[in-house]
């Protein structure tokens, strides 16, 4: 941070290669402020935060030409919208207006890491601050909170599935069960219909026979398709043999384990190829002769 005119340096203009001793008047400088920033802070709400402090030792200053140099073109371009929720900003806003009703302020780019003497200092000063005792308390971002969610939620769901999950379940998932809940998730958030399905097959509460025959819903747990096998979840994905074709159509292969077409195969093809069977449609989706 500088100014132009006294009793602040001269600021170095960007590739000017020139001697620190040479720009720097002879007046006091800003006396350098060192303090860190809580673990949940960005990048970005750091580079805001410099901003703001270093304003704040210039609120008694007027008349001044102040130019604040800043290598983070997003702070720049956040500062310049005309609107915004985000809090680091209103306050890094609000103290540049307030030392603006009486000097004038310039906020300006400079390229990081180009040897100008004043990126140096700044650069060691950051250092110091990481060691600092003094942490100032900042708003947390919402990408940190969205990161504490889906960390418990992850470290949550892992649980479930190596104690608490159910045997067909754990046989589906296999160890990658992160990534299947993931692509279902990010594959039909707004489908509730497909994500219903896919969630029957994962847990096994669907409307094949060999769950419909546990529920006491049907007579037989035969498939009605191939009437050789009991029709489960396994059998109706990777091996009735009248799907075969079905089969090779959608997952290129011919007979395969339910875990090896959800470990290999993405989410939205799996129930592609469980509408074209049409065998877990809806009941007022069918025309009621395939419904045992």
């Amino acid at each position: 941070m500088s100014a132009r005119g006294n009793p602040f340096p001269i600021p170095l203009e960007p590739g000017d290669r020139r001697s620190p001793k040479s720009l720097t008047q002879r007046h006091p400088r800003i006396s350098p402020s060192i303090s860190n920033l809580p673990f949940s802070c960005t990048v970005y709400q750091a580079e805001l935060t410099a901003i703001t402090y270093s304003c704040r030792q210039l609120t008694n200053y007027t008349d001044k030409h102040i130019i604040i140099w800043t290598h983070s073109l997003s702070s720049i371009n956040s500062l310049t919208t005309l609107i915004t929720k985000n809090n680091t900003v209103k306050y890094c806003l609000d103290i540049l207006n307030q030392i603006g009703a009486h000097n004038q302020v310039e906020l300006r780019w400079i390229a990081a890491h180009s040897s100008l003497w004043g990126n140096e200092r700044a650069d060691e000063l950051a250092k110091h601050g990481t060691t600092s005792t003094t942490t100032i308390a900042r708003p947390i971002p919402q990408e940190y909170i969205n990161k504490l969610i889906n960390d418990k939620v992850h470290k949550l769901n892992t649980d479930i599935v190596n104690k608490d999950c159910p045997r067909h379940t754990k046989l589906i998932l296999g160890r990658n069960h992160t990534k299947i809940i993931n692509n279902l998730n990010r594959s039909f958030i707004n489908n509730r219909k497909e994500f219903r399905t896919t969630t029957q097959l994962i847990t096994g509460h669907c409307g094949l026979n060999k769950h419909l025959y546990n529920m006491n819903k049907t007579t037989s747990k035969e498939c009605p398709l191939c009437g050789h096998h009991e029709e489960t979840v396994n059998h109706f994905l990777g091996q009735c043999p009248a799907l075969a074709q079905t089969r090779g159509q959608y997952f290129n292969d011919f007979y395969l384990s339910a875990n090896d077409i959800f470990d290999n195969i993405h989410i939205t093809t799996i129930i592609n190829y469980v509408n074209k069977t049409r065998r877990l449609m809806d009941p007022e989706d069918l025309d009621n002769t395939g419904v045992t």
